[in-house]
């Protein structure tokens, strides 16, 4: 489990990092938190381990912003990119019906 830990680990963090870096829009930046997630999950393993308290403590921290960051990019956010499409497509809809 430390041999797959050790690998998933840094590559999850990697890829979330450019993903949420990347801000190609809610839901990658809301995939990128799940990655970044996985991420943490894997240096929590690696620091329970090789009893590395302050590096487990830190990612369970880690862990929390990061599902915060879900919530908000897959939850909320994703609502609001929803009702301002609505909005917009109402609003064409008012203006094809002047011409």
């Amino acid at each position: 489990m430390e041999t797959a830990a050790n690998w998933v680990a840094p590559i999850a963090t990697t890829l979330a990092a450019v993903m949420v870096a990347a801000n190609l829009g809610t839901r990658i930046t809301g995939w990128g938190f799940i990655v970044f997630s996985v991420g943490s999950i894997g240096w929590i393993v690696i620091g329970a381990v090789t009893g590395q308290g302050n590096l487990l403590w830190q990612n369970v921290f880690l862990l929390a912003v990061n599902l915060v960051g879900v919530w908000r990019w897959l939850g909320i956010r994703a609502r609001y990119e929803k009702g301002a499409g609505a909005a917009t497509e109402a609003t064409a809809q008012i203006f094809r019906r002047r011409r």
